[in-house]
């Protein structure tokens, strides 16, 4: 799974195959971690000895706002100080930006005292970013907040408990731009899932980032997004770039079986996708499969029932010579 986002795909699958899952952004990695390459549920031994905590996440889902008030100086709220009312910004309440930010700091601090091993580590981390979009003020992404509060914006705040299964095989996950990574993995199917339009992923989800790296970072703008390199901008979301990664990817590829998930509506024509695919691999077994959905109505242009498809496309892959 190489372009794995929040894993969904290497989750499911990881119960019958050996998994190597990548991603760019940390807070995908982090996602991995803790669900793809750790081999089982955590027993949080360490922390439990030392403090008493058996469950963290039930620990922090328990505690009272007064308590974590009382007990995390104000310098050290970033969530609250920049994304909630207090900050100006309206992603989150304030009592569930203090919930976030008391939770992260905690962690770190456990994992500097050696209380926390790496994927237990990774595991608490992944709680946190996977609990925010239940209580996220926002239209599908990221990108901005909105100016009045959803419904969901009420709901207290949670770490969510991920289920991690022991499939007997040594999963591995990575953070690595994925074409080149392909160059040095090999397997059976590889299954890709990459950007399809011109919008970067990292400024729409710049709120999970930030919460799995926690790093206090300068902000910008009205949205308060984080400054991000090069290193973190997807080729896929550049209609100059796209097929010349895209046939790098194809090139690169050490895999007998390729599927492609795209849309029709994708920067890649799909003229071009066949070419450059059955370049790489054997003709006779390309195939295209649709998945219906329907776009919601984003500009004045749009009809209501206009269609548009997901594709999910395949071709095996000529042996490398």
């Amino acid at each position: 799974d190489i372009f794995s986002g929040t894993s969904t795909v290497a989750r499911y699958m990881k119960e019958w195959y050996e998994i190597y899952s990548n991603d760019v952004l940390y807070f995908s990695y982090c996602l991995q971690m803790a669900t793809i390459e750790n081999p089982c549920k955590q027993n949080f031994e360490k922390l439990n000895e030392k403090t008493g905590i058996s469950n963290p996440i039930e620990y922090f889902n328990d505690l009272s706002s007064n308590l974590m008030d009382e007990q995390l100086p104000q310098e050290k709220r970033f969530f609250q100080n920049n994304y909630s009312p207090r900050g100006g910004r309206m992603y989150i309440t304030d009592e569930n930006a203090l919930r976030i930010d008391y939770a992260r700091n905690k962690i770190e601090q456990w994992y500097l005292d050696g209380l926390l091993n790496q994927y237990e580590y990774f595991y608490l981390i992944a709680a946190v970013v996977e609990g925010i979009p239940f209580v996220s003020n926002i239209h599908g992404t990221y990108g901005a907040f909105s100016k009045n509060w959803d419904k969901r914006s009420y709901k207290k705040f949670e770490l969510i408990e991920l289920p991690v299964i022991n499939n007997g095989f040594e999963n591995k996950s990575y953070q690595k731009d994925g074409v080149e990574l392909l160059k040095e993995i090999q397997g059976d199917v590889l299954y890709v899932d990459p950007p399809y339009n011109e919008r970067q992923y990292l400024p729409n989800y710049h709120l999970l980032e930030t919460a799995a790296k926690y790093d206090y970072p300068s902000l910008k703008g009205i949205t308060g997004q984080r400054e991000y390199g090069e290193n973190q901008k997807s080729k896929f979301c550049s209609l100059k770039t796209a097929l010349t990664e895209f046939e790098s990817l194809m090139k690169n590829a050490n895999f007998k079986h390729v599927i492609l998930s795209y849309n029709t509506d994708g920067i890649m024509p799909l003229n071009d996708i066949e070419r450059i695919m059955k370049k790489y691999g054997k003709p006779e077994t390309f195939e295209v499969n649709y998945v219906k959905y329907r776009r919601y109505k984003s500009r004045s242009d749009v009809k209501n029932d206009t269609e548009l498809s997901e594709m999910l496309i395949y071709i095996e892959k000529e042996e490398k010579r």
